[in-house]
């Protein structure tokens, strides 16, 4: 080591050394955990009667606009190897574990008039395998897979999603809420819109696609509320996402571009 390098490393020790040590701990109501998504890692895209969603046919229709031609046909296998990866969960020493639920496997054709009770079971079985490794399950209702039947009606374009979404909500609620005591209605609902790849619809489709995501949210949350929560003593929430915007410079115009565009897509 030269010189010049000894004194810069001795000089770093020193900060070090002079900086107070951080004992702050977080707080005990404070849960690690670890998430996923059920199109990212369940594979078994249409094994016991799941149905198609969004995923599987955009991956399926347009193989070469993704890099390697892949799809999550397979994933993680999840599906079939979900007490292995619960078992890795544990060790890892988490509280709590996301995880959405495909709609499309609980729904295969997104409306409650046909369950997939092999879908209802797989989702039973993951949520016991949880609980009885000292695991709390937070669930996430949609993780950007709609049913494909949906999309063809318009899916988050057409109104009558919200009360789709609201439906299939209320069952899950019936079969897993006793079990599961914390709930996302969405998760990053502002990635969402426009509500398919490569379907941009500037200045329209995307606000309405919002307008009716919000609707749906709004919607589950009143019927936990009013319906379920004396009972099963849970709660619903969202994932909000956001990027921070800094202005460019201390001019008033980007002080104000940078606010605007966090007011847009925060708030």
């Amino acid at each position: 080591m030269s010189l010049r390098g000894f004194i810069c490393c001795c000089l770093f020790a020193i900060s070090i050394a002079q900086n107070e040590t951080n004992n702050k701990l977080f707080p005990e109501d404070f849960l690690f955990g670890a998430a996923t998504s059920a199109y990212q890692i369940e594979g078994a895209w249409n094994e016991d009667g799941k149905g198609e969603n969004i995923c599987d046919r955009f991956t399926h229709s347009n193989p070469e606009l993704i890099a390697n031609n892949a799809n999550a046909d397979v994933a993680c296998d999840s599906y079939h190897k979900y007490k292995e990866d619960v078992a890795m969960l544990k060790e890892l020493s988490v509280d709590f574990y996301r995880f959405s639920l495909s709609w499309s496997r609980i729904l295969p054709t997104g409306f409650v008039n046909k369950i997939n009770l092999p879908g209802v079971t797989y989702y039973k079985n993951l949520i016991k395998e949880l609980k009885d490794n000292g695991i709390e399950p937070l669930i996430t209702l949609y993780h950007w897979d709609l049913p494909q039947p949906l999309q063809d009606l318009g899916g988050w374009t057409n109104e009558f999603v919200v009360e789709a979404f609201a439906e299939y909500a209320r069952l899950c609620f019936e079969l897993f809420g006793d079990d599961v005591k914390y709930w996302l209605t969405f998760n990053e609902p502002k990635q969402i819109c426009p509500p398919i790849p490569g379907t941009p619809s500037p200045g329209i489709g995307e606000y309405i696609c919002a307008h009716h995501i919000l609707k749906a949210h709004a919607r589950v949350w009143h019927t936990y509320d009013q319906e379920f929560k004396a009972t099963q003593n849970g709660q619903v929430s969202i994932t909000i996402d956001a990027s921070w915007q800094e202005p460019a410079s201390d001019s008033q115009e980007d002080i104000a571009a940078a606010e605007r565009t966090l007011q847009f897509t925060v708030s």
